[in-house]
């Protein structure tokens, strides 16, 4: 009992070591270098100390569900760069596809924080997914639908509106009502 003290303060600088130089500094979305292996296990570590933050200390349980939730969209967003360009993601430019994916692993992770939100009854996580999902139809609005033309165009806001009204109907079905 007498080492929790020690353990919060190590884990927070340990978290605090990790936003400066594994997000800030050294994050394969804007800093030129190989990435290798260690990009899931980096992130799984800072989430893992997030969680743990979370449930040892509970004053920290919103702030630490707003790092998770940020963990989770950077993990994705490097992995997907990763996925598309191999060890070195900055090295090429960005194709079509790869910012249509973004658009669709936006969107999915909004789904994703929306029935977490839902299941937990964590109302952070549902607010999460509403601005997540903003900027995914902003993206589309603005940059997606600009380099499409005719029916790819129409299959993306197609697309685009299926799933907002997919997680209208989600809200609608699993939320409370707050006219009660």
């Amino acid at each position: 009992m007498r080492a929790r003290p020690i353990a919060i303060a190590l884990g927070t600088a340990s978290l605090a070591h990790f936003a400066w130089f594994t997000i800030l500094l050294h994050d394969p979305l804007w800093a030129a270098q190989a990435v290798g292996p260690w990009l899931v296990p980096a992130y799984a570590t800072a989430f893992a100390l997030a969680w743990a933050l979370a449930r040892v200390v509970p004053v920290t349980a919103r702030p630490a569900g707003w790092a998770m939730m940020a963990l989770i969209v950077l993990l994705a967003f490097s992995a997907l760069r990763q996925l598309a360009h191999g060890s070195m993601p900055l090295w090429l430019g960005k194709s079509a596809g790869e910012d249509i994916a973004r658009s669709v692993l936006a969107i999915a992770l909004a789904v994703g924080f929306l029935l977490f939100g839902i299941a937990r009854g964590a109302r952070d996580w549902r607010i999460g997914s509403l601005g997540l999902m903003l900027a995914a139809v902003v993206k589309v609005f603005l940059f997606d639908a600009a380099g499409l033309d005719g029916l790819a165009r129409i299959a993306s806001f197609a697309a685009l509106g299926f799933s907002l009204i997919g997680v209208g109907w989600l809200c609608s079905r699993y939320l409370p009502d707050a006219s009660r």
